[in-house]
């Protein structure tokens, strides 16, 4: 489908669907904070979920650019189109560090193509949300859309991304793990009060929050010695 930049006092910026009988209703959607007057820069841009955080995360892995923090530059990028003279430079990035994800479990779901492009570089680089207005809301529904896309099948949901939604234990799945296979977690299933269905999605305080000295005594605290067997 088709799309058009909408800005919002340099801020907020957001992506509304062309008007015309080439609009669907699979949209595609990022939030960028730009700054006004003058030459626009791009200060942040969230499109998919930890992208930047997770998958593009370490250096260790990619050998063409181990002495550069190329998350800088991709973060300037519009997700719509991403400048040709950096191209390759992102795409070393994504194909190092999925083949890393890939093998955390000791098999290769997606063996490299050509060149070692990993199969999911494609998707991934085109970083915004897939959102498809005419399906129904999940709470789960993150990837949904790009999952199935990989696994041939009509997808079910509207996709994006849900306030509740725990969008990490699905990534990890998907980069280590794969379409249709055990979900991994990472110990943290939800927020202890989660998020309204309603916008803003604010729920009260916590009447009862945890004593952080408490918590951080408790963490840093050095383990108890084992006892010697008898």
């Amino acid at each position: 489908s088709s799309w058009t930049r909408r800005s919002s006092e340099g801020t907020e910026g957001a992506l509304r669907p062309r008007t015309g009988l080439d609009c669907g209703p699979l949209l595609g959607v990022v939030g960028e904070t730009v700054t006004t007057g003058g030459r626009p820069v791009r200060l942040e841009r969230m499109g998919r979920p930890e992208i930047k955080n997770v998958v593009l995360a370490s250096r260790s892995h990619d050998p063409v650019n181990s002495d550069l923090e190329i998350r800088d530059l991709y973060n300037e990028e519009d997700a719509f189109a991403v400048r040709p003279d950096y191209d390759g430079a992102y795409r070393a990035g994504f194909d190092a560090n999925l083949a890393f994800f890939d093998r955390l479990d000791g098999e290769l779901v997606r063996p490299p193509g050509d060149r070692g492009a990993h199969p999911l570089t494609e998707l991934l680089l085109a970083d915004f949300l897939v959102v498809d207005i005419s399906k129904p809301f999940a709470e789960d529904s993150c990837f949904e859309i790009e999952t199935a896309l990989l696994a041939g099948r009509p997808h079910m949901t509207c996709g994006g991304r849900a306030p509740n939604d725990d969008i990490v234990d699905t990534l990890y799945t998907l980069l280590v793990n794969g379409v249709d296979s055990p979900r991994i977690s990472d110990g943290v299933d939800q927020a202890t009060r989660p998020a309204t269905h309603d916008f803003p999605y604010l729920v009260a305080p916590n009447p009862n929050p945890p004593d952080l000295m408490t918590v951080m005594t408790a963490l840093l605290a050095p383990p108890e010695p084992e006892e010697e067997a008898a």
